[in-house]
């Protein structure tokens, strides 16, 4: 006998030592699920926890209380952990079974195991289990236990908490759930899904019945009130509604709960909260999201890819054939056609759309806001906003002819870029330049502004850092990567008078008591002066007009007053549009994951544009106004030299350069051209040798 006391005694400090090594903190800690909502406070989805709302016992009903007490652990306010005289009846009904002692698990004990996720049936377990369950009483009071173990357990159907589990089975709270109600929940906690009462009502009854006759042998009710309750039959909700009501999952939420924007706003949220945050979870969490447009807007991707993948001409898989090959194989990455989409409040920086792809479950990389693709044209307007910076006017004289080997500081290449029409027209103006997007012009534009200003442009509009930058004259015609979201950011610039914000979609979030523990601070960039910005407007609205890029965009019906720019990269690997109006700027990119062309003649005009029209005319239809672009103050009218593009003299006007811009009053030329009055002075190069005239201006200007 004193063998097996020292025996007993030195298994039960075996099990004490291993018991301290679990944190009895984590006994409290019960993560609670944090909502999310859009804009106008509808339901996207839910982070954190498992969809428990923790409520004090003074929410819950008494009768529960006494249920779960008398069905789970009659003795439960008599022991310290442990009920040594129903573990000695469990070990006499398991004597025959050696594998687990089974039952005469108290609620400490079920709380250690539920805590710790003690799941092995074996005796270690639930040797390990007791010793936890006692260092748990140590530690908190009876109601603190009981408090935590009515607000973690486990009710079956994804209900998880008290709270939820009344809201779920009745449709009401913990503290509203009647004598009839309390017994049936209590009853179905040893086996929640045997006993579900949404599949196998009859079950929940029986255990229903059975609690209340333990209530009565504990003393807990009277017979004649167990009596009357068993003679109910309580009215169990639909899953469907249950679930509905104890909010594990609005319409929106199980359409968004795995999806980009889902995705994106958890990373955002594990960034912006402590590892303690996340862990207690129940906050209220608001987005600038609309779901609204978010839906207009995935439906338009989806619509016009559709479209093209039915037409005869396009070469690869389809999204629609490659849905039964993932089920089959879920180790295969998507070569269908893919989109992404940002769509900005120019205001603020808001982010109120977005889609990264086509499907979350098939990619969860987010190609609106991870893939860095090159731009093409769509960052021209960028480069001629930079060179009117530096004194060039829409009006000034640009060389359209091929670049010559040395004209481009930095070419190391002997490069001259082909225009997408293959001709090369002489001088013409800037402005033409751009709404034709014509490359050997927009190359002398940025040449003009020079590397190290367009370079500095391209950190402040926030696609790259300076110095990730190869300086390279092929940035000038789009040979750069940024994001769809950067790129949209930077084009809010235009109609926000050359300022822009950081982009953001978490707009605040709140505990459940409404105390707010974060908020963004949400600043802002100059990109380009205010007058740059209204001349990059008027080109950029008259490049949606008859005979710009982006004319589709009236065509398909959208009238609102707009810029935008359409964009293709080489052997139409990537096809961009962006756009904007007063309130909203969007952004489109149409292409594969791995660079191919997407099909021939695959032009930015012809597979982005139609997508941001559709987005734009349902922003209307969901309410958004589009007004008037803001205008400039101060416009002068003023006569310029379209070669040197400062204020012409009495030369320029003699030998045909002068002409009149209106431009904003700070943009206005400090200097009178002197260039044509050297030209005159030049022998052999008066008025009467006009070719020889034009032959010299056009060396002078254009670097050739």
């Amino acid at each position: 006998l004193g063998v097996l006391i020292i025996a007993g005694i030195g298994v039960f400090l075996h099990y004490d030592r291993q018991a301290a090594k679990f944190d009895l903190s984590q006994v409290a800690r019960m993560p609670q699920e944090s909502r999310v909502y859009d804009v106008q406070g509808r339901e996207i989805g839910f982070l954190h926890g498992d969809g428990r709302t923790v409520v004090p016992l003074e929410k819950i009903s008494p009768m529960f209380q006494q249920a779960l007490v008398a069905r789970e652990d009659s003795r439960f306010y008599g022991h310290d952990g442990i009920d040594f005289w129903g573990l000695l009846r469990a070990s006499l009904r398991n004597l025959k079974d050696r594998d687990a002692v089974q039952g005469a698990s108290t609620l400490t004990m079920q709380l250690a195991r539920n805590t710790f996720d003690l799941t092995e049936k074996n005796l270690r377990r639930k040797m390990l289990e007791m010793a936890i369950a006692r260092r748990i009483e140590r530690k908190y009071s009876k109601d603190e236990i009981l408090f935590l173990y009515v607000n973690r357990i486990f009710f079956g159907s994804g209900l998880n908490g008290i709270e939820q589990a009344a809201r779920g089975y009745f449709g009401k709270s913990a503290s509203d759930l009647d004598l009839a109600e309390s017994a049936m929940i209590a009853g179905i906690i040893r086996a929640p899904n045997r006993f579900s009462p949404y599949r196998h009502y009859e079950a929940a009854l029986s255990e229903m019945r059975a609690t209340l006759n333990r209530m009565v042998d504990e003393g807990l009710l009277p017979e004649p009130d167990a009596e009357a309750a068993k003679q109910k039959r309580p009215a169990v909700l639909s899953q469907e509604d249950g679930m509905r009501i104890a909010g594990k999952s609005s319409d929106h939420a199980r359409l968004n709960q795995d999806s980009y924007l889902m995705e994106s706003i958890r990373h955002e949220i594990d960034r912006l909260l402590t590892p303690e945050q996340k862990d207690t979870g129940g906050y209220e969490i608001f987005t600038t999201f609309d779901l609204g447009l978010q839906s207009a807007t995935e439906a338009a991707v989806e619509s016009h890819l559709t479209e093209l993948e039915r037409t005869p001409q396009y070469p690869h898989p389809t999204y629609a054939s490659f849905g039964p090959r993932f089920e089959s194989n879920s180790g295969l990455t998507p070569d269908y056609l893919q989109a992404a989409v940002a769509v900005i409040d120019n205001h603020n920086g808001a982010v109120r759309a977005m889609v990264g792809g086509r499907n979350f479950a098939h990619s969860t990389f987010n190609r609106a806001s991870q893939s860095r693709r090159q731009l093409g044209s769509v960052f021209k307007p960028l480069v001629y906003a930079t060179a009117f910076e530096t004194g060039l006017f829409p009006g000034s004289y640009i060389s359209d002819d091929p670049i010559r080997p040395g004209e481009i500081r930095w070419d190391r290449t002997r490069w001259s870029p082909e225009n997408a029409d293959h001709q090369h027209r002489g001088l013409l103006p800037a402005a033409q330049g751009l709404i034709e997007s014509r490359n050997t012009m927009s190359v002398r534009v940025g040449e003009r502004a020079g590397i190290e200003t367009v370079l500095a442009m391209i950190e402040h509009a926030g696609l790259a850092k300076q110095e990730t930058v190869e300086p390279s004259p092929q940035i000038y015609i789009g040979n750069l990567g940024a994001t769809v979201m950067n790129l949209v950011s930077a084009y809010t610039s235009f109609p926000n008078d050359g300022y822009r914000f950081e982009p953001y979609f978490i707009d605040r979030v709140e505990t459940r008591d409404r105390e707010v523990i974060y908020e963004p601070k949400t600043g802002g960039y100059r990109v380009v002066s205010p007058g740059s910005a209204w001349l990059m407007r008027q080109l950029l609205s008259e490049a949606l007009e008859p005979g710009g890029t982006g004319a589709s965009v009236r065509k398909l019906g959208f009238k609102a007053p707009a810029g935008g720019k359409t964009g293709t990269t080489n052997d139409y690997r990537d096809a961009w549009f962006m756009g904007y109006t007063n309130r909203l700027t969007a952004g489109v990119w149409v292409g594969l994951d791995q660079p191919e062309k997407i099909v021939d003649r695959g032009y930015g005009g012809r597979l982005a544009l139609p997508i941001w029209t559709d987005i734009m005319k349902s922003a209307e239809d969901l309410g958004y106004t589009f007004g008037e672009l803001p205008k400039a103050e101060d416009l002068i009218d003023v006569e310029l030299c379209r070669y040197s593009g400062k204020l012409a003299g009495d030369a320029c006007r003699r030998l045909g350069g002068a002409y009149r811009e209106r431009i904003p009053q700070p943009m206005i030329p400090r200097g009178i051209c002197e260039d044509h009055t050297r030209i005159e002075r030049e022998p052999g190069t008066g008025p009467e040798k006009k070719r020889g005239l034009f032959d010299t201006l056009k060396g002078w200007f254009s670097g050739n």
